[in-house]
């Protein structure tokens, strides 16, 4: 895939060193670069643009307003910033616009790895209308019951980071959101959070506050939405497979950490249907799913926002049984049996123990899934 990248910043020093650094690359992408917002403008009206990486503190121009002009008028291409201010007021500001955010100075090999894992991205969900429909999103459901206890919580003079956790945790689309806030470089973390409760007691309580309350990120589910049924049920089968999988990775020693990566995989491995939901009716998913599947869709999501590679692999293979080169149980794996073992009414999550967890596994172990829309 031939990416179009889009290259922002007011100062002509700052982008002739990046014009250097991809260089090696112009013969393979379509790069070109804009000294400021009306430059940046002219470009993107005369050109097919995939992804926009733009400094986010110019002295001529905001280039918050720059990126939320772009989302507006086109809102398919994966906006990025690129700056070497990196604070909690940016970060929320940000919050709605951003997909990711990267440092300056970065290495030409963190920025060329993040395009290149942005062209597989596209390349897995090729379709321009999803594509907007992803990268435009403004604000993000969550089941009604979840939103008013977060709210209640949230204004609650007795709230901790533990209940606020306790009620986020279940929640598939609060829960990437926030971990693709933390992971962003704004706060310039030097290693990728996946365990919710951490991200959270990271952000503090009066940042989760002004996301829910002032910047209002997240919205409830409309009870009259036609989808609303489907929309729960789709909720509670991932927070099934969630606890599934943690239980399996955990009879299967994984690490703590792939215990927790196993434990989010399966919350977020359905987010792609749930976000369809709450922007089509289901003769119209029906229709984009004989195109993609939701896997697709909720990988390139989770991909666009920067969450970790673990993630999005097991979320994007939830249904496929992938053929591994060695034997080793990975949380990937862990998604596909859970999320089987959770549509089989033959086992429940306290069958599972150290006895027969190997062999409820080789029950399903190549039981293929269909490239669908199918849980």
């Amino acid at each position: 895939m031939n990416l179009s990248v889009l290259f922002v910043d007011d100062n002509e020093n700052v982008l002739s060193g990046i014009r250097r650094m991809m260089y090696p690359l112009k013969k393979d992408w379509k790069l070109y670069y804009a000294n400021g917002r009306n430059e940046a403008i002219n470009i993107l009206n005369s050109n097919f643009i995939d992804v926009i990486i733009s400094d986010i503190r110019m002295p001529r121009v905001d280039g918050t307003q720059l990126l939320q002009e772009v989302k507006e008028k086109f809102p398919s291409i994966i906006r990025i910033t690129l700056s070497g201010y990196a604070n909690d007021e940016l970060a929320l500001k940000n919050s709605k616009i951003v997909h990711q955010s990267l440092l300056k100075p970065t290495s030409p090999k963190i920025l060329i790895s993040t395009i290149e894992r942005l062209i597989r991205l596209k390349e897995t969900l090729n379709n321009e209308e999803l594509q907007k429909i992803v990268n435009g999103l403004d604000t993000l459901p969550s089941l009604p019951e979840i939103y008013i206890k977060l709210e209640n919580e949230i204004n609650s003079q007795n709230t901790s980071i533990d209940k606020i956790g306790n009620i986020i945790d279940k929640d598939p689309i609060i829960t990437a959101k926030i971990l693709q806030l933390t992971n962003s470089a704004f706060f310039g973390l030097p290693h990728n959070i996946t365990n919710i409760k951490q991200a959270l007691n990271f952000l503090g309580i009066k940042m989760i506050q002004t996301l829910v309350l002032t910047i209002k990120l997240f919205k409830m589910f409309e009870d009259k939405n036609q989808n609303s049924k489907l929309f729960k049920d789709v909720w509670e089968h991932c927070n099934k497979v969630a606890i599934l999988a943690r239980r399996i990775a955990i009879l299967k020693s994984f690490s703590s950490e792939d215990i927790e990566d196993s434990y989010l995989s399966g919350l977020l491995h359905e987010i792609g249907k749930l976000i369809l939901l709450s922007n089509y009716s289901t003769e119209e998913i029906d229709i984009l799913f004989s195109k993609t599947s939701h896997a697709n869709i909720g990988a390139y999501l989770l991909g666009v926002w920067g969450l970790p590679n673990s993630i999005v692999e097991a979320v994007a293979f939830h249904n496929i049984y992938i053929f591994m080169e060695t034997d080793q149980f990975t949380p990937t794996k862990a998604i596909y049996i859970a999320n089987k073992i959770s549509k089989n009414k033959k086992y429940n999550f306290e069958d599972l123990n150290e006895q027969n967890i190997d062999e409820i596994i080789s029950e399903f172990d190549k039981e293929d899934g269909e490239f669908s829309h199918e849980s």
